[in-house]
């Protein structure tokens, strides 16, 4: 652990009323775990997320936050560094404060973990988005899930050798880790989705009387899904297959049972899906929001001025638009709400 500094200059930094030096000395203290040991590196997502909960609670419970507390809070460069520091200050109440404003994480998914019907030992993860966000998964080979408002997500707590198999309901956006032994298939009410090492978008759910599949990189292939207990787990094109390429979309028709391709230059419910490259040295966020929709292609709103004046620094390299959200809600304590294709931060 790194030598810890004293309280009393923590809580000056938090209330703005330290010096340069000492704000400076407050700045080298937390930048010098970014290549520490943060004993939480080799867990996995269940237990890091029971884990900043219990850490969260015990925040609560041991200090009260002001809404001065909260206004101002240091921006975070990354992940495992907020990890890092937070592991390593949670004990003292007042460290607690420089972080916490920034600690507010959205908790209003299920995730549920159930037995398997086929097998006694096998178990099944179900994840539920139950959220106005896109809720990020890891699957157990690092393979990437962001699921969309209502979204649904079953998986094995552990892929087999032969296949890795999920199932989903609503709107998923896939990163897929390549593994050409263990093909990546993907179930869902109306389409089985065959990856061939990929990012793209599945859209099937009750709600609607058609399946999508939208490919961002690499390719995959579609197809009708016959019966529920059919075999689709070997990576094969039948007949009948829809493939794929970058920047293409199949669109399965229920009512007709037609399953056709179609080519787009960019298809607009991929636009939020693009990694970009952005830089923002100590941006109010009303020059961020324009920037942010120019890339995306969205209408992001603040609900109140008040937000318009927040500053971020910060380097976004291949973020995606949901991994932008999630950096403002986490280094800003900005909270945002999706409906269709605008976003109100909050």
């Amino acid at each position: 652990m790194k030598e810890p500094i004293p309280v009393e200059l923590l809580e000056k930094y938090v209330n703005g009323t330290c010096t340069e030096l000492e704000a400076a000395k407050v700045k080298n203290w937390y930048l010098s775990f970014e290549d520490a040991d943060d004993h939480v590196s080799t867990i996995n997502v269940t237990e890091e997320e029971e884990l900043e909960q219990r850490i969260y609670n015990h925040i609560l419970h041991n200090i009260g936050l002001s809404e001065k507390e909260e206004e101002e809070v240091p921006v975070v460069r990354s992940r495992s560094t907020f990890l890092r520091v937070l592991y390593s200050i949670a004990g003292a109440a007042a460290a607690v404060v420089l972080v916490a404003g920034s600690f507010l994480l959205y908790r209003n998914h299920k995730t549920t973990i159930i037995q398997s019907s086929e097998s006694n030992t096998e178990q099944l993860v179900s994840v539920t988005n139950n959220t106005g966000q896109i809720y990020k998964a890891i699957l157990p080979d690092k393979s990437a899930v962001w699921l969309n408002p209502l979204a649904q997500l079953t998986y094995p707590k552990v892929f087999g050798t032969k296949s890795r198999m999920v199932t989903i309901s609503g709107e998923c956006f896939f990163e897929v880790t390549k593994n050409p032994n263990c093909p990546f298939i993907i179930n869902s009410r109306a389409i089985v989705t065959k990856v061939w090492g990929t990012s793209f978008l599945v859209r099937d759910n009750d709600r609607s009387n058609s399946a999508e599949v939208s490919v961002l990189t690499g390719k995959v292939s579609v197809s009708i899904k016959k019966t529920d207990n059919a075999d689709h787990s070997a990576l094969v094109l039948e007949k009948g297959d829809v493939m794929l390429y970058p920047h293409q979309k199949a669109i399965y028709l229920i009512d007709q049972h037609i399953l056709k391709p179609e080519v787009e230059k960019v298809a607009p419910e991929l636009q939020i899906w693009k990694r970009v490259n952005l830089l923002f040295e100590n941006k109010p966020l009303r020059e961020i929001i324009p920037v942010l929709n120019a890339n995306y292609h969205v209408h992001i709103k603040a609900s109140s001025e008040k937000l318009n004046h927040y500053i971020l620094n910060a380097d976004l390299e291949g973020f995606n638009l949901p991994d932008v959200l999630e950096a403002l809600k986490k280094s800003l304590n900005v909270n945002y709400e999706i409906e269709e294709n605008e976003i109100t931060l909050e």
